[in-house]
């Protein structure tokens, strides 16, 4: 079996959606010192009480990884169409998390200071590596194209 340059996108991509369901998001914190800490399932304020509230976001990440991981398993039959379709279709769950991440920060958001952490950036991340694949993919069916072109005398 052959493996190409994108699945191994894919699979940098998968890694990076499957972690930064077990990171925390962001940390909301007042001027009376108390915080709200962000994960892609709950937000935990500091005296340990949880509210599930983002489940959403964890729900769509859950989809994009299950997305990527049909993507990379059907990398290996060379069906170059539903591979950029399935590409796609997790760009636009990536997307549509961060529709949703901005939803929720500006609706809990009470003029309360507002700090990123590492795993809100790890989606735009995959979303560059699926950018990455789907020119490899692009690319990997130009080159069988090219290779099976013979002109006929």
């Amino acid at each position: 079996m052959k493996t190409y340059l994108h699945q191994l996108w894919l699979l940098a991509a998968l890694a990076l959606i499957v972690i930064d369901l077990f990171l925390p998001i962001a940390v909301l914190s007042n001027q009376e010192g108390e915080f709200l800490e962000l994960t892609n399932f709950r937000m935990i304020w500091a005296d340990g009480n949880t509210n599930a509230a983002f489940w959403a976001l964890g729900a769509i990440l859950i989809c994009t990884a299950l997305v990527v991981l049909f993507e990379l398993l059907l990398s290996g039959f060379q069906n170059f169409t539903l591979q950029k379709r399935s590409l796609v279709l997790s760009t636009i769950l990536l997307g549509g998390y961060y529709v949703m991440y901005l939803i929720y920060i500006l609706c809990i958001n009470n003029d309360a200071e507002y700090t990123i952490t590492w795993g809100t950036l790890f989606p735009i991340l995959a979303m560059v590596l699926n950018a990455m694949a789907f020119r490899g993919v692009c690319n990997a069916e130009a080159a069988i194209i090219r290779d099976s072109f013979r002109l006929r005398d």
